[in-house]
């Protein structure tokens, strides 16, 4: 099957700068509102005009629609706009849903006396509502799915396509790749594991905190836990890591790079920073090559400077900020203690897997590979190391872009491999299914064995001051006297 490729290209950029336009309209005063959109739509212009729409590329029609009917059967499931169970990070999505459905912008609450004004990244929360809000709440919910459907079948086909090796088989390592907490999981509960193993099934458990022994707070996630509990992270994530693998190594025209991630600014922050040593390891092999124009000297730093400007307006002066060895815990563990539980928690969410791929590409490794395999293993060895939120958020979500530079690697060190030890990937993928399986089989029982779309009702979705309970209403609103809602922001 031919593929033209500058096709794809524009439908990613498309979906990645299409929700800052209700942002603009809605967030910001009409006289900055019109020269921003005007701005956005000139960079997205030059972009357009930089595509041949002649490179064709051929992909077997059994690894399309293999991948096709995978992806689409995880997605039924997913708890995305309410198909599938939806864990408990998902509240703030239907809060956010109903409100951007059925309040004035920009959303505006009462705390503690104070007048308030949201400021969340909004570029996954938005486009539900602003597509469909105006016809109802469960309309809004659905394009809310179909939404993140598109965000996720664009960013795996820049991600498999990363791999040189487009199978179907790749979308099943996506899956169920991520850490080994098995073994964790088995030293925890011991001859009872099997019976927690069962009650979790069907309780909706997860495991990718316990590698961390509740001692230091760290994990990373796991591919499915990505999608199933946080695709607004997820998303950005799969295009910033895809684009950047196949403009920077693949294409070599890394001309509007700049400007296309600093679009993803207002899809996530965190996700943007676990995006920049990768960014600057393009920008390094590449020679900078081309980005020298106007799109991303002028237009990419006013619109990156607006979007800042709103996301940073909240106090975050509440947020736990420390070490992870500062770490105290109810169990004040020594010192030493959570040291040998750090490289503990990096032997099997990061070496477990860098092992054998440096075994099975020793003196194999292409022009290029070892470098950026060396700055992804850097990157997910340090990352632990800070806190920032009551979840570390710093942790699960910068590490996310790394996890998927190794899953890229993984896959494609298998396919490479003509050995029968490269079925040693396949155990581990195996042993790294716990929490995926988990996730899946969970959310399958709960739906009845068969697609169910059950978004709570509107009268189930509470305010975000109501699911603001065990972490401060502040990190997701900001004061009218900051400088973006002073100066920037529309009055109602």
């Amino acid at each position: 099957m031919k593929v033209i490729i500058d096709h794809i290209r524009l439908v990613t950029l498309f979906y990645i700068a299409f929700p800052l336009l209700p942002f603009f309209g809605g967030w910001v005063r009409l006289e900055f509102a019109i020269p921003l959109i005007l701005l956005l739509g000139l960079g997205c212009f030059q972009y357009y005009n930089s595509l041949t729409f002649k490179e064709n590329e051929r992909f077997r029609k059994r690894d399309i629609w293999v991948g096709i009917a995978i992806v689409s059967f995880w997605l039924l499931f997913s708890g995305a706009g309410g198909m599938g169970f939806q864990f408990d990070d998902h509240n703030k999505n239907n809060t956010l849903t109903w409100e951007l459905s059925n309040n004035a912008w920009p959303l505006e609450y009462m705390v503690d006396g104070d007048r308030m004004y949201l400021s969340h990244y909004l570029s996954y929360y938005i486009m539900g509502p602003f597509l469909a809000g105006f016809i109802g709440y469960m309309y809004a919910q659905a394009a809310v799915f179909l939404w993140t459907g598109l965000g996720v079948f664009l960013g795996l086909f820049w991600l498999a396509r990363a791999t040189k090796n487009f199978n179907w088989r790749f979308f099943l390592f996506v899956i169920f790749f991520g850490g080994v907490a098995l073994f964790s999981f088995v030293l925890k509960y011991k001859s009872g594991f099997m019976v927690e193993l069962f009650a979790r099934l069907k309780s909706h458990g997860y495991v990718f905190w316990m590698n961390g022994w509740d001692v230091i707070p760290v994990n990373y996630m796991g591919i499915t836990d990505m999608l199933y509990w946080t695709p607004q992270h997820f998303i950005p994530a799969l295009l910033g890591v895809g684009l950047i693998l196949n403009m920077g190594l693949i294409d070599k025209n890394i001309k509007y790079l700049p400007f296309i991630l600093s679009l993803l600014a207002m899809w996530s922050p965190l996700i943007l920073v676990g995006l920049f040593p990768f960014f600057l390891y393009v920008l390094w092999t590449n020679k900078m090559e081309g980005i020298f124009n106007y799109v991303n000297l002028i237009i990419a730093p006013l619109l990156f400077g607006v979007l800042f400007s709103y996301l940073l307006a909240i106090d975050s002066g509440e947020l736990i900020k420390q070490f992870i060895f500062s770490y105290v815990g109810e169990r004040h563990s020594s010192l030493s203690t959570k040291i040998v539980l750090y490289f503990y928690f990096i032997l099997f969410e990061v070496l477990v897997w860098v092992i054998p791929i440096v075994v099975l590409k020793w003196r194999k490794w292409e022009a290029g590979e070892k470098p950026l395999f060396l700055l992804t293993c850097i990157v997910l060895i340090l990352v632990p190391l800070y806190r920032f939120g009551l979840w570390n958020d710093w942790c699960t979500r910068v590490s996310v872009p790394a996890l998927l530079v190794l899953l890229v690697y993984v896959f494609k060190t298998f396919m490479e491999e003509k050995s029968l030890r490269k079925y040693s990937l396949v155990v581990i993928l195996i042993l790294s299914s716990l929490g995926a399986t988990m996730d899946l089989v969970g959310s399958i029982y709960y739906s009845g064995f068969k697609p169910k779309f059950a978004p709570p009702t509107e009268n189930q979705v509470k305010t975000l001051p109501e699911i603001c309970i065990s972490f401060p209403i502040t990190q997701f609103v900001a004061k009218e006297n900051t400088f973006f809602f002073k100066y920037l922001a529309r009055k109602k």
